[in-house]
């Protein structure tokens, strides 16, 4: 089913024959409760609490319920801090997308089991900002800017004056709100990954994470007046503008913080090996580094996992090159306004809809309810 064909069903499966009685359903409405229900079904079928009691991969129902959402993802680690004179931790950050852990380990380097050597290799700090959908909207709401700019000096540009600037964005697609929400944000990539001394990213570059928003990484050897510290001058600003080059939008000042990663590199190491890690409770590993029959191992290296990052713990002995997991990734919310349909397998969208009836029907008070429900309980 596309989108379309998930709402008319919905429609079909919540309104009375001829009655019309839930003919006020909003799509909007509609949406909000198919995502409910795409989230549910996802976390029914990953876990147990579903009709044959399996889990994740258990049997082929469950293999193809979620398999559109599993993924791979490798990265390098960096590190984090000496926990002890024999043991280091390394970090590695989960990406934006990420729902459910299913495996993980590390490509790690050895010297045939003695002592690895290691300098660390610091990266240059990054100038950026982010902004995100809503700073292309008017602030009725109705429809985009004409265009979007980086201002050295926001004062001096409304009073004339000359200033730095960065042309960003321009609506010469005639796109139209909220329609084109899905175009702009491809055009607005394209766009300035093609000026000179830009580089735009989605929710993520290299150890930056910010969820829901564009990175606009600023090469500040071209754009020399572009400044985020107040105790230096001015601070640069993010606007929007109509096509008399009036500030429409608000004007947001530029979001910046210095990052500089540091990652252990071996100077010494011979061998570069896989190993499965090894995933210990956070009360627990630490006992578990000093137990000489379960401590981190070169062939298993014990692992933690607290907020956005997943820790590695190695000893004196090797050292974590890049951590790859597999997981299963947030779905695509539905929408029928911007024409998104559910990216789950096909077999999978009458459950959905089931589901989402099913909630309507019990959010109206409606007697159906618990007549539909023995039929859902009919789905697998």
């Amino acid at each position: 089913m596309n989108v379309t064909q998930m709402h008319l069903a919905i429609q079909q499966g919540v309104d009375k024959i001829n009655s019309l009685q839930a003919d006020m359903l909003l799509s909007e409405e509609i949406d909000i409760e198919l995502n409910k229900s795409q989230i549910r079904f996802i976390n029914t079928k990953y876990g147990k609490n579903n009709k044959y009691r399996e889990g994740f991969e258990q049997s082929q129902k469950r293999i193809d319920d979620i398999r559109t959402l599993v993924r791979e993802f490798e990265a390098p680690v960096t590190f984090k801090e000496q926990y002890s004179s024999e043991y280091w931790i390394d970090t590695f950050r989960l990406p934006t997308d990420y729902m459910y852990l299913v495996n993980q380990r590390s490509l790690v380097w050895t010297n045939n089991c003695q002592p690895v050597t290691w300098n660390i290799q610091y990266t240059d700090p990054i100038d950026y900002f982010t902004f995100d959908m809503s700073s292309f909207v008017c602030n009725n709401n109705t429809g985009f800017v004409n265009s979007m700019m980086i201002i050295e000096d926001a004062q001096s540009f409304l009073s004339g004056g000359t200033t730095g600037s960065q042309l960003l964005w321009t609506n010469s697609g005639g796109f139209s709100y909220p329609a084109d929400i899905n175009a702009v944000q491809n055009d607005i990539i394209n766009l300035l990954n093609s000026v000179s001394g830009l580089s735009v990213h989605w929710e993520q570059h290299g150890p930056l994470h910010h969820p829901g928003q564009f990175i606009v990484a600023v090469d500040t050897a071209i754009h020399t007046w572009f400044n985020w510290d107040a105790s230096l001058g001015v601070v640069s600003t993010f606007a929007g503008l109509d096509s008399s080059n009036t500030i429409v939008s608000t004007v947001l000042p530029v979001h910046y913080e210095e990052n500089t990663n540091s990652k252990r590199v071996a100077t010494n190491a011979v061998e570069r090996q896989p190993a499965i890690n090894r995933f210990s409770q956070q009360d627990d590993i630490f006992k578990l580094l000093q137990d000489p029959f379960n401590t981190t191992k070169h062939t298993s290296p014990l692992s933690t996992i607290r907020g956005n990052f997943i820790d590695v713990y190695a000893s004196a002995i090797f050292i974590i090159d890049t951590v790859k997991i597999t997981y299963v990734r947030n779905p695509t919310l539905i929408s029928l306004s911007l024409g998104v349909s559910c990216e789950l397998p096909d077999h999978s969208h009458q459950e959905i809809v089931d589901m989402t009836v099913s909630s309507i029907l019990e959010g109206i008070s409606d007697p159906r309810f618990k007549t539909h429900q023995i039929e859902v309980g009919k789905n697998e």
